[in-house]
């Protein structure tokens, strides 16, 4: 996955069209690893009221104030197996604000940053010079997360270089791989039709012989239950820029 973001219809409509409404990126960094101490940023020339992130990371209807920055980041994209590649993220230093919330957080090194995409209209609304939205609703708002890796900085600019959390996509952990196809297919333990596969010995190896560790297989053989893969690691992505 990269992992399959959910959008609703209004958000896909949205995106459709050739007029109106325009799309705005905007970044949530937590300065907490324990807990929550969120810091709101939007790529605009002005202050505006997005939409406030509560204590597990999911957006709702509260609403803050994101501080305007000319943030700078890379495309969200994914490599041929579907994992997400690591992003950058550049946030001008100038004023050293940045730099004062870095250094006194241990360069938020490990910690989470929201990467919300939405429309402007869709933001809330009200009497305020930072109201800007029209039809105010969180829902249709796309959020990612990343995790921040490391993190350069000098005079000009702040630079997180973050990963996704399916980075561990393809790793090897004790006796198990994070992967798509199933483990015991694989070799891995007493292999196809082995203990971990088929514990009952339900499967008849005559007219099932060999497995490609393809969920389809497992279903043919009625033997979901005992799949060893992962299939929540996602394949492909709907992604607004």
């Amino acid at each position: 996955m990269p992992h399959i973001i959910n959008t609703n219809a209004t958000f896909m409509s949205e995106s459709r069209k050739t007029y109106g409404s325009f799309p705005i990126n905007m970044y949530v960094l937590n300065a907490s690893r324990t807990g929550s101490d969120y810091l709101y940023y939007s790529n605009m020339n002005q202050n505006v009221r997005g939409w406030k992130l509560n204590a597990t990371g999911d957006l709702t209807s509260s609403t803050v104030s994101y501080t305007s920055l000319p943030i700078k980041r890379d495309v969200i994209k994914s490599g041929i197996d579907g994992e997400i590649e690591g992003l950058s993220i550049s946030i001008p230093n100038i004023d050293r604000t940045i730099e004062s919330v870095i250094q006194n957080n241990n360069y938020l090194r490990g910690n989470g940053v929201h990467v919300i995409t939405g429309f402007a209209r869709y933001l809330p609304t009200g009497s305020t010079s930072e109201h800007i939205g029209a039809t105010q609703d969180h829902n249709t708002f796309i959020k990612e997360k990343f995790y921040i890796d490391s993190v350069q900085s000098n005079e000009s600019a702040v630079t997180f270089n973050c990963k996704s959390r399916f980075d561990i996509n393809s790793i090897v952990i004790p006796a198990r791989t994070f992967s798509r196809a199933c483990a015991w297919a694989l070799e891995i333990g007493s292999g196809y039709l082995g203990s971990e596969c088929d514990a009952s010995s339900n499967i008849s190896a005559t007219t099932f012989p060999t497995c490609n560790g393809d969920l389809l297989q497992c279903r043919g053989r009625n033997n979901t239950r005992r799949f060893g893969g992962f299939v929540s690691i996602p394949r492909n992505a709907v992604f607004i820029t």
